[in-house]
Parts: structure tokens; C-alpha cells; sequence
């Protein structure tokens, strides 16, 4: 994705240089909108203050996606009923993208949507538009008219698309005269401002921060040039990774063909680590090898998962692929536009993904709005915790521990859990490096490990802060490894267990379900899958506080002007809602799925779960393996109470 944006850029800024006399000859005759409208501010809060929700929300990661100054000046289109076409500022049309609107504070400045940060860069002299995790971990409920807000919840935002468009627009843009005397007309009127100060951040290993120059305060026709010329230095004088590790143009080309035939993932999912595969070694071409040997589509697009007791939880990620928090922040900063050169030197920030890590600690299950979303009924709920504690609560709340006191998650092989297996899969395919073979996990994250480690050299950063940073007194041994290559170097995947039973408090705040997203609702994943719906449309915020889950059709399908609305195809690669069938599912009526859901709505105290499992358990789950019961089971739990 960045190298195809990237390469639009290039045409951007020439497109810029040679139709700059349009901006004397087209001049803006009518006033602009200065400010945006923002919705009322969402009830809800899970863990944060005030105060560490907004610096949460923007803090940034080292992105440098697209110079701030253009991002406030830059218009869409937008098209009426009658096919008439008017300009709007592009940032009062996020929420056709999944974003959420965020008024202006202290550390939002510009008023920017969650997730959207600044930052100053040290190379190009730039003001610059970021994202940091907030973006797709900060979901939002609405309900007749209200919202409630639940950070750390999955977002509905369709990440890629939202980038893309801000250089579809500004290409668009640069094409027509009119058009770009109006962005010029507008960027002079931008008014910019300091990088706000986050006090969250601690400040003696701190990077030291680069003053900012005059010129990002310019308004006029010189600091337009200057912002080109800034941006063109920043092309090609900062090589990306991207750039280093894959021979530019030609993976672009790559890059390009594999997204033509990925499966969409749409709002609230992306396929990172395919994405990640084609960018880094798509044009892969030496060794006698063509370009595009790397290369396959991106068809395992996941949901982004809930971040509340991530703190506990031993090995992270969909497929339990990792348990170092700082290599894995490092490759998602990476993700979303943070940039590193060839010697590994990056604009990623490592002490505010610590920060962040720390703020993302603090945060609760969300607990039930019964105020918005209707009482429970406490005998319902009794009944169906007693239904849970003798079925689902032996995969997901029975779990092993670490000697820190990490929970160990029981993990399931695709055969017996039998949901899509291409998250699992395509994470295991070996690319072909200039070394020779090796497995994705060695290949791309032995990159991370080099970001990290130049970063602290960089920074003289002591061993006991990095030690600090990345949570060793938890995580003593950390390390990315192929979960299913691997099986028999870990107890927890010799069985092939690659897909975790995380515990299900707050489960209800985090539709669409299972890893990928194909299954809308709790009320239908307690179906077979032959009766689970085959397509659904995904895109509004509606919750359904019956199933549990976002509404799919009808009157309260409500969406955003312009928004894109995707029809999850669950025939397709990566989409499949299979499994998640077990033994009890015989027994499972509308009266026991609706008294479960009750119960899950309750489901929301932070801590191990006890309960009292069943004397007698069955043989199987699904198919022939046998139920793993860890020494830390409910009963286990109860009788040294």
C-alpha cells in the first residue's frame, strides 16, 4: 500500500510544480468552511481519564504519512442526488471511512478523527499527518440517536481506503485548475501550530525533539513552494523500507496486481501481515528469480481484536505469533506510516509506543449501558451463566499460567476449530530472500529487531528502561515464532494449536465475530455455521442489543453520506464462517442462545473467571481431540480459595 502511495506522490508533486499558475489565474471568490461539526460527545469510559483518553487518541507513533498543512486545506467531492458536485474539506468526511470525529483540545489541535495524530519531521521540516493503534482500536456504539464510545474496542474504520483517498484527492485535485487555486487558497489560510506536548511521555529518554521552523508558520506563496520542495526532499532523500527492501517501482507493480485479486477486507479488518508480505519482498528478483515470486493476494483479512487484558495475555496476535510488545508495536507503527532508512534508522517513536502500551494496560471490559441499551433480566442471565460454565467456559476461561502470571490461552488446531485457516497459513508461507529460504516470521521480523535495537543505540537508551519498555518482568523470553512450523518447539502448539480461546468479557462490544469478522452477530455464531448469514452488509454503527452484535439491513442500517458500504462475502478466501461448531451445539435452542447473551452481557468483571466446571466432560469438542483442561481450570482455581 505505501509504495503505491508513495509513487502517486511523486506524480503529486509534479502535477503541484507545473499548475501553480493556476492559482493567479483561478482565484476562491467565496469563503471556505474553517471549522468542523462534531457530534455530541459519546457516553462510555473503560479505564482512562479524560485527560489520558485524549492524549491516547493522538499520540503519535513516528507516522509521516502526509504533510498536515495539505491534509487541513485538502476538498472532496461530493456528489448530490440531482449529480450535482460541491466541495467539502476532506476531514469533515471521515466517517465514510470508519473514522470517529474528535473535537479539538490541547492535544488534537486540528480537531483531527481518534487515531489521526501529528508529528514534526526531523528530515523534510514538515508538519505531518500519522496514525497510531487509537485508529482501529476505539470502537463506538450507537443506539436510537446516541453513542457510546469503548477504547479498546475494535473500530468499523477501513484503514487503507481512508489513506488512499487522501491521495486519490490529491490527485484529483492537481488535475483541474480550479480545483488547485481553491487548495491553494485554503493551505494559505491554514493556520498551523506547535506540536502539542503529551506529559504522558516520559521525558528523560525521550527523543529530543527537533525544533520547528518559521516556515511551518508561513501562510503565504512562499510556504507553499517550501512545503513542495520539503516534500519532494522527503521522497527522495528518505528512502523508506520499502523503498530499500524491495526495489521500489517494481513492487509497486506487484503490490498493485496482488491487492486487484485480495479479498476486501472492508471496515474493521486488514490483512497486515499480507499486506506487510508483498511490500517488503514482492519484487523480490535476484537469486534468478522474477518479480513476484513473494507475491500472493492478501486473503486473510482479521478483525482487529479487543486490547482490554492484553497485559496478561501471553502470546499476542490472531495465531499466538509473538509475545514481545515492543516488536510488535514497532511493526504496526511501521504499518501505518512510520518511515525507517536501510541502515534501520526509523522515525518510529519507541517511547510512545511504550506510553501507549501503558494506556492500553489501564483500560476495563466495557460494562453494559443498561441506561442506553435496555436492563438485563438477572434470572435470564443466571441461567445462561449456568449453561456457559459447563460449555464455553471450558475453552475460553480455562487457561494455563506463565511463572510471571501471564495467562496461557489455550490453542486450538484448524482442524478442531474448523474457522477460516488462512490467517494461520499465510503467515507460515516462506519467502525468498537474498540469503536463501526463510519463513515470513525470520524474515520480517528480524527487521523489527533491527529497528529496535538501532533505535536504542540511537538514543542511548539504558538497559534497564528498555527492559522497562518492553515489559520483561513479565516477558522474560520474547520472541516472534511460526506457530504452525514451529509445533513442536512450544507445549502450547504440539498439538498444532495455532487460533486462541481468549477469554469472552466484553465479548459483546466487539462484533463482528470470530478472528475474521464473518459472523455478525453472538446470536448467530450460537448457530451452525450452514445457518449463519452467507452475506451481510458491514458499515453502520447500529448495535442490535438483542443478537449482540451491529445491525445488517433494514430501517436502522444507517450510514454515513458517501460511505462505501461493503457486502461481506463469506464464500470468499479468508471470509469463510465455518466452525466454532461444538458438542453442545445440539442443545442449543433460541431459549439457551438468548439466555447466554444475557449472560455475556454481564460478562464484564476484570480477572480470572471461577467457575465450577462439570464432573463429567465430554470426550470430544469437535472432532477427535480430546478437551484440554489446564491445571488452572475454574475448579482448580475455586478449591484453593
Amino acid at each position: 500500500m505505501r509504495l503505491r502511495v508513495i509513487g502517486g506522490l511523486f506524480v503529486a508533486v509534479v502535477l503541484v510544480l507545473a499548475g501553480m499558475i493556476a492559482w493567479a489565474l483561478w482565484p476562491v471568490t467565496k469563503d471556505l468552511p474553517d471549522k468542523l461539526a462534531y457530534p455530541a460527545a459519546p457516553s462510555g469510559s473503560n479505564g482512562l481519564t479524560a485527560e489520558e483518553r485524549q492524549q491516547y487518541y493522538h499520540l503519535t507513533e513516528g507516522g509521516e504519512l502526509y504533510p498536515m498543512a495539505w491534509l487541513l486545506a485538502l476538498e472532496t467531492e461530493v456528489r448530490g442526488k440531482d449529480g450535482s458536485v460541491t466541495l467539502r474539506p476532506f476531514l469533515e468526511t471521515i466517517e465514510r471511512f470508519g473514522m470517529i470525529p474528535d473535537p479539538p483540545s490541547a492535544y488534537n489541535p486540528y480537531g483531527l478523527p481518534v487515531g489521526v495524530t501529528i508529528g514534526h519531521s526531523a528530515v523534510s521540516g514538515l508538519q505531518m499527518m500519522g496514525l497510531n493503534c487509537t485508529a482501529c482500536h476505539v470502537g463506538e456504539l450507537h443506539y436510537q440517536g446516541k453513542a457510546f464510545r469503548v477504547d479498546g474496542g475494535p473500530n468499523l474504520s477501513a484503514i487503507n481506503d481512508f489513506i488512499l483517498a487522501i491521495f486519490g484527492e490529491t490527485t484529483a485535485m492537481l488535475k483541474k485548475p480550479d480545483r488547485l487555486a481553491r487548495f491553494a487558497e485554503r493551505r494559505r489560510r491554514v493556520k498551523l501550530v506547535r506540536v502539542p506536548t503529551f506529559p504522558l511521555v516520559g521525558k528523560e529518554y525521550t527523543a529530543a525533539p527537533e525544533e520547528e521552523p518559521d516556515e511551518l508558520l508561513d501562510s503565504g506563496r512562499t510556504g507553499i513552494l517550501k512545503v513542495l520542495d520539503g516534500l519532494r526532499q522527503a521522497l527522495t532523500t528518505n528512502r523508506s523500507l520499502l523503498d530499500a527492501k524491495a526495489q521500489g517501482l517494481s513492487t509497486m507493480k506487484v503490490v498493485g496486481a496482488a491487492m486487484a485479486i485480495s479479498t476486501k477486507d472492508g471496515f474493521g479488518r486488514t490483512d497486515a501481515f499480507g499486506f506487510a508480505r508483498n511490500e517488503l519482498f514482492g519484487g523480490f528478483t535476484q537469486s534468478g528469480f522474477g518479480s513476484g515470486v513473494n507475491a500472493i493476494p492478501a486473503d486473510a483479512p482479521v478483525s482487529f481484536p479487543h486490547l482490554w487484558g492484553m497485559e496478561r495475555t501471553s502470546w499476542l496476535q490472531w495465531g499466538a505469533n509473538t509475545n514481545s510488545v515492543m516488536e510488535r508495536n514497532i511493526g504496526q507503527s511501521l504499518g501505518v506510516g512510520a518511515n525507517v532508512d536501510a541502515d534501520y534508522t526509523s522515525t518510529v517513536r519507541l517511547d510512545h509506543l511504550s506510553t501507549m502500551e501503558g494506556l492500553s494496560y489501564k483500560l476495563k471490559p466495557p460494562v453494559w449501558p443498561s441506561d442506553l441499551l435496555g436492563p438485563i433480566d438477572e434470572g435470564k442471565a443466571a441461567r445462561g451463566k449456568a449453561f456457559f460454565d459447563r460449555t464455553c467456559a471450558l475453552c475460553h476461561e480455562t487457561y494455563g499460567k506463565t511463572p510471571e502470571g501471564l495467562n496461557n490461552y489455550q490453542l486450538f488446531s484448524l482442524g478442531v476449530v474448523g474457522t477460516d485457516p488462512n490467517t494461520a497459513t499465510e503467515f507460515e508461507q516462506a519467502v525468498m530472500t537474498a540469503e536463501g529460504a526463510k519463513s515470513f516470521a525470520d524474515a520480517a521480523f528480524g527487521t523489527v529487531e533491527k529497528v529496535k535495537d538501532k533505535y536504542y543505540k540511537d538514543h542511548g537508551i539504558p538497559p534497564e528502561i528498555q527492559a522497562q519498555w518492553e515489559r520483561r518482568s513479565l516477558r522474560p523470553s520474547q520472541t516472534f515464532r511460526s506457530t504452525l512450523r514451529d509445533y513442536d518447539k512450544f507445549a502450547d502448539t504440539q498439538n498444532h494449536g495455532v487460533y486462541r480461546a481468549k477469554t469472552l468479557k466484553g465479548i459483546w462490544a466487539t462484533a463482528p465475530f470470530l478472528h475474521n469478522g464473518s459472523v455478525p452477530t453472538i446470536y448467530d455464531l450460537l448457530h451452525y455455521a450452514v445457518d449463519r448469514p452467507k452475506t451481510f452488509k458491514v458499515g453502520t454503527r447500529e448495535y442490535d442489543p438483542v443478537k449482540l452484535g451491529y445491525v445488517i439491513d433494514g430501517d436502522r442500517f444507517l450510514t454515513p453520506p458517501g460511505m462505501d458500504v461493503l457486502t461481506l462475502d463469506t464464500h470468499l478466501p479468508g471470509n469463510l464462517n465455518t466452525g466454532h461448531e461444538w458438542w453442545f451445539y445440539p442443545e442449543l435452542t433460541d431459549t439457551i442462545r438468548y439466555e447466554v447473551i444475557e449472560f455475556l452481557k454481564t460478562f464484564t468483571a476484570d480477572g480470572d473467571y471461577a467457575f465450577t466446571p462439570p464432573a463429567k466432560l465430554p470426550a470430544n469438542v469437535r472432532a477427535d481431540v480430546v478437551l484440554p483442561i489446564a491445571a488452572y481450570s475454574g475448579a482448580a482455581r475455586n478449591a484453593t480459595r
